[in-house]
């Protein structure tokens, strides 16, 4: 279902059922070490999460989080996300499904990124019509923010100070906002015209 839903939308890959990225998340500045914490990129202290987001709109990995400063690789490697879907998304004669990324990402036969280089137009247009689609997982993570804007309000962000863990917050939201999309849709669902599943097939594990 979700296969069919990403080529309906123009997907020239048949058995993409998912997309991967990671986000980086501001935090209050440390104390202590805190080159660990910063990312250059983004020029600012934080934590990363990983997320794989399907047509429906839901989350379904939410994994982190890891220093500022590590590369989204790091973040696929750490997570043992390829190892679990290198055991079980497979077809019956060992064809592999799998999810796409960006550039960032290596492509092993699981996951599938762009182009780079110098580029065919063919190639070019490849990764166009999987820039639009790919898109919908920064969808997801924007509406975790918009949902639990506590999340996102970097001063109240202290990674030596929080009682309960600054990845607990963010995974937890990440389950609410999950739950939320079960009632309510979200643009994702909409985009693909695929509906989530009902809350309580999400939380029994069947949706």
């Amino acid at each position: 279902m979700f296969c069919e839903a990403i080529q309906d939308m123009g997907s020239p890959l048949d058995r993409c059922w998912g997309f991967i990225d990671g986000t980086v998340r501001a935090i209050a500045r440390p104390w202590r070490m805190q080159r660990l914490w910063y990312n250059g990129w983004k020029r600012k202290h934080a934590l990363k999460y990983q997320a794989v987001d399907t047509p429906d709109g839901i989350s379904r990995q939410l994994w982190g989080p890891m220093l500022g400063r590590r590369h989204d690789v790091a973040l696929l490697g750490e997570s043992a996300l390829l190892q679990s879907m290198q055991q079980w998304f497979n077809d019956d004669a060992g064809t592999p499904y799998y999810i796409y990324g960006d550039p960032a990402y290596q492509i092993p036969p699981w996951l599938m990124a762009p182009f780079k280089g110098v580029l065919t137009p063919e190639m070019q247009a490849f990764n166009t019509d999987m820039r639009a689609c790919r898109v919908t997982v920064e969808w997801g993570f924007g509406k975790i923010v918009a949902l639990w804007p506590y999340v996102d309000y970097a001063k109240k962000q202290q990674a030596a100070l929080s009682s309960c863990g600054l990845g607990k917050q963010y995974s937890v939201a990440g389950i609410l906002t999950n739950c939320h999309s079960c009632f309510y849709g979200n643009s994702t669902s909409k985009y693909f015209g695929v509906g989530p599943p009902s809350l309580g097939r999400y939380l029994s594990g069947e949706g």
